[in-house]
């Protein structure tokens, strides 16, 4: 016969799984509060809050398993902290749920330029731009746009980047890269035309943006502006690259 002890202990139990469990909603209200959960953590991880991130993000999960957008969000989560098995993890699982979700497309493409793999990389972006509901198609292009230039398919790299001009007009990576192809290529109006577009739309330029800022004002003669990115240069960015890029540069020029 069942003790007084024993059922006691049995109820807590329950009780401890029924607070677990998804509640019992409907479509719509599950799918809000997915993407309630989802939209908090990720707030939480943009401020640097992993723990309380995490928090929203393994609900969002417990909601929904079978939510793309739930994985493909804690798939940032472990991105941000470096556990590489478990991001992949959940881009999978975000694919498997919704092969067209953009999103993870796109990341799944990052996750594998990130380990140097450009090949799959590409294949993952070349995906997420042919997705014609994403919305960051653009973005998509942009990385591919990295890609080429990391195998050295300038022609092809341009073309992407004209596409993510296109797809989208507020965005400065493809101004910044396609200023710098056009520098490779000697073709300083081009360049300085794509440079003033970038700069025109970046509230804090970037060491790389810096760089070939440098080397259009060099090429088109202002000095001045030329002084001024170099300054910046140094004193935003003491260790980036491309600070001891432009020192080598400066010295190969004789220091002018």
């Amino acid at each position: 016969m069942m003790s007084r002890l024993s059922f006691a202990l049995i109820l807590v139990l329950l009780a401890g799984c029924a607070s677990n469990a998804a509640p019992d909603l409907g479509d719509d209200q599950r799918s809000k509060a997915v993407r309630n959960r989802v939209v908090a953590g990720l707030e939480y991880l943009k401020k640097g809050d992993p723990s309380a991130a995490r928090r929203h993000l393994i609900r969002a999960v417990e909601l929904d398993d079978s939510s793309a957008e739930a994985h493909n969000a804690l798939s940032l989560l472990y991105k941000y902290e470096g556990d590489v098995e478990r991001e992949e993890y959940h881009l999978k699982k975000a694919l498997r749920a919704d092969s067209n979700f953009g999103p993870a497309r796109n990341n799944y493409g990052t996750y594998f330029l990130d380990r140097g793999d450009l090949d799959n990389a590409l294949k993952q972006f070349k995906k997420a731009s042919n997705i014609t509901s994403y919305t960051g198609r653009g973005v998509a292009y942009e990385n591919m746009g990295r890609v080429y230039l990391s195998q050295g398919e300038q022609d092809k790299a341009m073309d992407a980047f004209n596409k993510a001009m296109r797809l989208n007009p507020e965005g400065t990576v493809a101004l910044l890269e396609m200023a710098d192809l056009y520098l490779a290529r000697d073709n300083t109006e081009m360049a300085r035309r794509f440079y003033e577009q970038y700069s025109k739309k970046v509230n804090s330029q970037s060491a790389r943006g810096l760089w070939v800022g440098i080397r259009v004002m060099a090429l088109t003669g202002d000095r001045d502006a030329q002084a001024s990115y170099e300054l910046a240069l140094q004193n935003l960015y003491p260790k980036s690259r491309e600070l001891q890029q432009w020192k080598e540069w400066r010295q190969n020029k004789g220091g002018s």
